[in-house]
């Protein structure tokens, strides 16, 4: 809205010099001048103020995206109903991989992965914990289990060192 009101007066100013005679031509100078400089000071702070705005929120992630976190490529390459566990629960799995793109062994958990539902609903990890170790250079291919009932979609939150990294993955629907 403050943008509208300063374009709004920056387009008045401009008009009023075009109208008046030339004899006063150096004063609307100085004023084009100094409302030039006002707006591209705005321009400049909301610019940064929309930069910050855009890294406060984490960029969220689709099956199939490729995700780089430090020395790491994550690929979550496909979800799905793998298994009934009874009348209301399904076990949701999600597949990966890594990549290792560092000089040194690096090793993941399951436990370093919270799959969520849209209201924030921790899901329950199904099975054993997952570990893998990808060696410098080396691709793996992974699986995370959890437990679920329906759902329109899932969120995947990744903590990789010390980024965090978030996917939207599709839901479980009473059909599946």
């Amino acid at each position: 809205m403050k943008k509208f009101w300063l374009v709004s007066a920056m387009a008045a100013a401009l008009m009023l010099a075009a109208c008046s005679d030339e004899s006063s031509e150096s004063a609307e100078t100085e004023e084009e001048t100094a409302t030039e400089e006002a707006a591209e000071e705005t321009e400049d702070t909301s610019a940064e103020e929309s930069e910050s705005e855009e890294s406060a929120e984490p960029e969220l992630y689709l099956v199939g995206d490729e995700v780089t976190a430090g020395d790491i490529t994550l690929t979550v390459t496909d979800t799905g109903v793998a298994e009934q566990i009874d009348d209301t629960n399904r076990m949701f799995e999600i597949n990966m991989t890594v990549t290792n793109n560092g000089e040194e062994e690096v090793s993941l958990s399951s436990e370093d992965f919270t799959l969520t539902d849209l209201s924030d609903e921790e899901k329950t990890a199904y099975g054993d914990p997952s570990e893998w170790t990808i060696a410098a250079g080396e691709t793996a291919e992974g699986s995370l289990q959890y437990e679920s009932a329906s759902t329109t979609a899932f969120k995947l939150l990744g903590t990789i060192g010390e980024e965090e990294v978030e996917w939207r993955l599709p839901g479980i629907t009473s059909l599946d």
